[in-house]
Order: structure tokens, then sequence, then C-alpha cells
């Protein structure tokens, strides 16, 4: 008889502690916080802040990934003195509510969303030779002497091309901090870094100059290329975006680089070009990685570089030394990557600007064509 009065003590002492440790508010759970600013998490990596507004009767938050392999992710609310962690599966809404300074009860609703990245598909035949790409050579050095002498760059001791490119993706990043809407006098990398001493600070194409010609000193081929949204004969938010690529000989491709965030993607230790890193985020994004020498959140840099992974636009002509007439083909200065089936872009409405300088391609092999392969001249000195 002792002994049941004992397990009917225990059972009745372990209810209570369970129904004392559940917080619940009309059916859902409950976190406190005395402060409304939260913190959440999205697989144990830090997102972005929430504001709780109890003023809304179903505040709403919506978690978009690119998460192509796992079906379900793990979703953290962290206030300031409680959270909440669970599992959220793609189109699936979690509710709870915030008590906040234990006055008012917020609904808040989580709800996932997958992004659907469009597939993107580009013929395979053969490079055109008329859409020749002229890069800077070992035999027009003057400009990036100048460069080396005025600016130069503490190489790692690395052999890898890749860890080299690294260190003059992070130098370039680290000579000045990012704004927009403001332009450097000329668009050479001595004249921008020159205004940079001065205080000025640029966007991104100025990283993309800058980073280019860093490159050329170095003995790399290197191009500025122009990413651009599907939707720019529409959209008033920008519609594009400036980085590099750079050729990578040990690898014989190329490989997209982007100095204002000081990133450069990589899948499976093969770092990837533009169009690769487009399709990556679509198939792979699980395994997508992005190397830097500095800081990259992942998240937020494919929030903003996956939209401008539409269209690529880049210069005929490369070089750094140039005395005659830009290389043009057909009267355009500029070859612009077009997805199969999808219309040749003609306007963009944000610059009010008419796109007639371009000749368009569907190849890949056009776009991605390998540089030219001139070298020195032999001269009496280095024979």
């Amino acid at each position: 008889m002792k002994l049941q009065k004992v397990i009917l003590i225990i059972l009745i002492l372990s209810c209570t502690i369970l129904t004392y440790g559940q917080k619940f508010h009309n059916g859902f759970s409950v976190i406190n916080a005395n402060n409304a600013k939260i913190k959440f998490y999205v697989n144990n990596v830090e997102d972005s802040n929430w504001t709780v507004t109890p003023k809304i009767a179903d505040d709403s938050l919506l978690i978009k990934t690119y998460l192509s392999g796992k079906d379900k992710i793990t979703f953290k609310f962290k206030t300031d003195i409680d959270s909440i962690k669970f599992e959220i599966k793609n189109d699936e809404t979690k509710r709870f509510y915030v008590h906040l300074n234990k006055e008012s009860y917020a609904l808040t609703t989580v709800r996932r969303e997958r992004i659907i990245i469009p597939t993107l598909r580009y013929s395979s035949n053969k490079s055109n030779p008329k859409f020749k790409i002229l890069y800077t050579n070992e035999n027009e050095k003057g400009y990036l002497d100048s460069l080396k002498i005025k600016y130069p760059i503490n190489y790692t001791s690395s052999k890898k091309q890749t860890d080299k490119v690294l260190t003059i993706l992070n130098w370039t990043r680290s000579q000045w901090e990012h704004i927009g809407n403001v332009s450097p006098k000329k668009n050479d990398a001595i004249s921008i870094l020159d205004e940079v001493k001065e205080g000025g600070r640029f966007p991104c194409f100025a990283y993309a100059y800058v980073l280019a010609s860093q490159l050329k000193v170095s003995g790399f081929k290197s191009r500025v290329i122009y990413l651009i949204t599907k939707d720019i004969a529409t959209s008033m938010q920008g519609g594009g975006h400036v980085a590099t690529e750079v050729f990578i000989d040990e690898l014989q491709k190329w490989v997209f680089v982007d100095a204002q965030f000081n990133a450069m993607p990589f899948l499976n230790n093969i770092p990837l070009n533009a169009v690769e890193l487009q399709n990556a985020i679509r198939t792979d994004f699980d395994k997508l990685e992005f190397r830097s020498l500095g800081k990259i959140d992942k998240m937020a840099y494919i929030n903003f570089v996956q939209p401008y992974l539409f269209y690529f636009n880049c210069s005929f002509d490369q070089r750094e030394d140039v005395v005659t007439e830009r290389n043009k083909v057909n009267g355009k200065r500029s070859l612009m990557l077009v997805p199969v089936g999808t219309e040749n872009p003609t306007f963009m409405l944000v610059w009010k600007l008419k796109i007639d300088y371009c000749e368009y391609t569907n190849s890949i092999n056009d776009f991605y064509a390998k540089p030219n392969q001139i070298r020195r001249k032999k001269t009496s000195a280095n024979k």
C-alpha cells in the first residue's frame, strides 16, 4: 500500500511539473520577451532581426530558402530572455506567441517558402571567332607597372593560383567601404584608388575595375563582368551588378570573384564562373560554398546576387594600355550571354538606357572562350 502511494505521489508531481513547464496561450506555445527586438536563426546561422508587434493580429515572418537536398530546416527564435526552436518544411507554417513585457501577446507566424531558381539553358555551339575578346598581354605592361609600384600587394606564399586570387580579392575589398550612387571621376584602378586615399567611397563597379586590374598586374587574364536581372526592362530596383572573372591557368577555366562582397564561389572544391554559380544555387545549394580571407554570409550574399544572375555581359576589349580605338565587333563594344528561349534585352528602365551596344549570343563557349595567350616578345635582356 505504501509503495502504491509513493508511486501515485510521483506521478502527480510529474504531471504537475510537466504542466507548469509548458507555456500556452490560445492553444499556441508562448515565449517571453522584455525587448521587442528579436534574433532568429536558420540552421543555427543568424539570419536577421525581427521586431515583435502586438498590434498586428497575426505577424508573419516569411523564411525563404534555396535548399535543394534537405526537406527540413531548423528555425530558432531567440528573445532577450527566452527562445523557441523547431523544424519546418517547405510551405509549412508554424505559430507561437511572444509575451512582451508580461503584458501583450503577439501572435507570430513563421512560414517557409522555397525560392524557385529558373533553369537557364545555353547552346553548346563552338565559339564564334568573330566574338574575340582582347585581354591585356605581357607586352602591354606600362599602366600595370605603374599600378604595381603605386599600390603594391603583399601576396601569399602559396603557389596555388586560387590562393593568390583570394589575396588580391581581399586586398581590393579592404581599400574602402561600399557606397552606392557615387561614381569616381575616372574608371581606371589608379584613379579610383587615388580618390579612395582622399576619402572616396564607391559602388560595385569600382571594386570590379580595381580587382580586374590588380589581377592583371599578377599575370592573370581578367575581365569586368556585368550581371543583369531578367526584368531589366521593367524594374526600377537597380537591375544590375558588376563583378570580375579571372582565368585560372591551373584549371583552364574562368572563375567568378566579387570584390564588393569578398567572395569566390566553390562547388566540390572547384571554383565557379558566374553561370555555374547560378546553376549551383539552384541544384547544389547545400554543397555550394564561398571562400574569402574576410567574412562572407552565404545566405545574405546569395539573396543579393541571385536575381542578377540571368544575363551576363562583358566588353570585347579588356586591355589596359590601348593607344588605338577600343576593339568592337560589328560596331558593338560588348558581348551579352542570353539564355536560350529568352528575348535579347534592349532597354534598361532604371537608367532609361537603350541597350544598343551589344552583340548577343546563346553559346556558353562564346562567352567563356579561353583568352588569347600572347607571350612577351623576347629582347636581348630576356633571351
